[in-house]
């Protein structure tokens, strides 16, 4: 084991996992797992309350569905409690109407019946026991449906005259909700204050408490005079209520009790707003704390991954230190240059290289051919590249043979010729076998370059381990985020940033030997020179068989078409048109488009690159009342219940 790696499993490794595990223990301490999402339709939820002179309620309430399942219909339960003043409240439905999305938008108004069965559209039952109004609405409707259930009652029990102040204690949205509501509106009215000569005065005769999730908001306007709430979710088993005090002369037709209530509203509401802020204040110490741990063990993880990348993982400094580079860089085959420079992948341009150095080398040579083709208006003749073997035995090379097997077969099947489209048909109709091919031609590539030994640690153990705690403390980012309801957005960017950076780090990470870092500066300078050669004015080396071997080079280290045409035109004409054997020598035809068709090197690219593509296809198929937050507590006001789907 190098030492590196030895000190990456002794050191930094423990260091990483640790605070892996230290930020996934302070999301699991810190979120409360009731917060999380709901998985399933969701609610949007309307209320508008009228305070009447008599004390009465009347209440319409608009509930959204959006459907996840066939029903038949909804329902509202609706229970009777008793009141602070010892009264139990009453219910009546005063009208039901549906309104759908896909029907325009209009409301149908329902009937009430005294029973109704499943299937039926259009009506309404209502059913009461000793402890609660059961509503039933009979609207058939399919999965992903989406309509509005506007319900109109009037309530008695909720508003309480005293001696001192009038009371409105109703909870307008109760535990028994199958679902979450979402985005829940309540506006709140009163008929009797513009006939009552007493104005309101907010935070004085005019105050308003919301009791349920501590997102919720109230606010008062002492002009109309109304009270509103507003909530993003109120979470099925959960309850929302509205405690409101305004003067007795708004309802004056409710007997007022002799006893007084203020003093003891305000206690009450004061003691548990304390409860409440108190519990807003820890909520912004955790989020603050799993912020600051956020982006702090993210922090940390990339600095010790930089760390590790620029001292551990570097590599000695070349010898080599000029701008270009004017020869062969060394005797590797030039499929082993190609994937040596991309650390270790084989690109398509390999396979190119290979065909390239096989044309020099005599043992395939590249016509075009001219073919006839079946089309709508008949046949035409079209031209196509073709490989043509000339020597097999020529090819010694392990990586030379395995090309020669992946394009022309074994020696068996006898083929001599193999057009430029049909490496793409066999990809896409012989997918197993094909793969087979490409994969030995690769691990020949691959064992050449590793017996090279040009580099000494590649980091595939640190790469890994970085990889998945980088995962690991992303997911824990992620959940923090949603399970504290997306407080700090900036945070969690700024995390997932951090880790991103430490995993692009870590891929860098690989330590050349001081062979391998002199073959890479080689390779670098020696593509600059191709690709300034011409502006440079230099002439052509007088050894054409090594300029012959560049050209291949430069297709194997990625440089242009058009500088590889460059390259190939410096060389005079007489040189370039070789024959032998009865065959135009075309290592030159690679470098040059002819008739209609693009260069062969950018066909062959092109075609090798729609193989991969084809073959990957292939096997693919198979506080005090004056507004402000909600508090804690509460529980006492009548209405409530829930509902749903059945």
């Amino acid at each position: 084991m190098h030492m590196r790696e030895r000190f990456a499993q002794t050191f930094v490794l423990p260091v990483l996992v640790m605070l892996a595990a230290a930020f996934a223990l302070l999301s699991a301490l810190c979120v409360n797992p009731a917060q999380a999402l709901a998985d399933s339709y969701a609610y949007g939820v309307e209320i508008q309350a009228q305070v009447q002179a008599n004390g009465d309620l009347k209440v319409s309430e608009r509930r959204l569905f959006e459907l996840d399942d066939d029903v038949n219909g909804v329902y509202w339960t609706i229970p009777f409690a008793t009141n602070q003043q010892g009264l139990t409240s009453t219910v009546s439905i005063d009208g039901v109407s549906i309104t759908d999305y896909a029907e325009g938008g209009e409301p149908r108004s329902f009937q009430r019946v005294d029973a109704a069965e499943n299937g039926q559209d259009g009506v309404y039952t209502t059913s009461t026991d000793n402890e609660a109004l059961e509503l039933k609405v009979f609207t058939p409707h399919e999965d992903g449906d989406v309509f509005y259930a506007t319900v109109d009652y009037t309530l008695t029990g909720a508003v309480m005259a005293w001696s001192d102040t009038a009371e409105l204690y109703w909870q307008f949205i109760g535990p028994d909700w199958e679902e979450d509501s979402e985005i829940v509106g309540v506006l709140i009215r009163f008929d009797g204050a513009a006939d009552s000569g007493v104005a309101a005065l907010a935070g004085s005769n005019l105050r308003a408490w919301g009791h349920g999730p501590l997102d919720g908001s109230v606010t008062l306007d002492a002009a109309e005079p109304l009270v509103m709430l507003d909530m993003p979710r109120v979470q099925a088993g959960e309850f929302a209520e509205a405690r409101v005090v305004f003067p007795t002369a708004w309802v004056p037709e409710l007997a007022a009790s002799d006893e007084a209530r203020l003093s003891t509203i305000l206690a009450e509401e004061k003691a548990w707003a304390d409860e409440a802020n108190a519990r807003r204040e820890q909520a912004r110490t955790i989020v603050g704390a799993g912020s600051t741990a956020q982006v702090s063990i993210s922090a940390i993880f990339l600095i010790i991954v930089g760390y590790l990348k620029f001292t551990r993982g570097r590599s000695p400094k070349p010898v080599f230190q000029e701008t270009y580079f004017r020869d062969v860089p060394s005797a590797d085959h030039p499929a082993v240059i190609a994937a040596f420079m991309e650390n270790g992948d084989v690109p398509d341009r390999a396979f190119v290289a290979t065909l390239m150095k096989l044309t020099d080398e005599r043992v395939i040579a590249l016509e075009v051919q001219t073919v006839e083709r079946n089309g709508l208006l008949g046949t035409k003749e079209e031209e196509q590249y073709c490989l043509r073997l000339l020597n097999r035995a020529a090819a010694t090379d392990p990586i030379d043979l395995a090309a020669l097997r992946l394009y022309f077969g074994d020696v068996s099947d006898g083929a001599t010729e193999v057009p430029f489209d049909q490496v793409k048909y066999r990809a896409e109709h012989d997918a197993e076998a094909y793969k087979e091919l490409v994969d030995d031609y690769k691990a020949e590539i691959s064992a050449q370059l590793e017996q090279r030994s040009l580099v000494q640690n590649d980091g595939g153990t640190l790469k890994a381990t970085v990889i998945g705690i980088a995962i690991a403390l992303g997911i824990a980012s992620l959940l923090f985020f949603l399970f504290t309801d997306f407080a700090n957005l900036g945070a969690f960017a700024i995390s997932i940033l951090l880790l991103i950076a430490a995993a692009v780090v870590v891929m860098t990470y690989r330590v050349y030997s001081q062979e391998g870092v002199e073959l890479r500066e080689k390779c670098e300078a020696l593509k600059r020179w191709l690709e300034d050669f011409t502006r440079l004015g230099e002439a052509v080396p007088a050894d054409v068989t090594l300029w012959n071997k560049l050209l291949v080079m430069a297709v194997a280290l990625g440089v242009s078409d058009k500088v590889l045409r460059e390259l190939a035109d410096a060389v005079p004409r007489d040189v370039r048109e070789d024959y032998y054997g009865g065959y135009y020598y075309p290592i030159y035809w690679w470098c040059y488009p002819h008739g209609h068709l693009d260069s062969p090197t950018d066909s062959m690219r092109t075609v090798q690159a729609a193989s991969v593509a084809a073959l990957a296809s292939s096997l693919d198929a198979s506080g005090g009342g004056m507004g402000g937050g909600f508090s804690i507590g509460g529980g006492g006001g009548v209405g409530g219940g829930g509902g749903g789907t059945f």
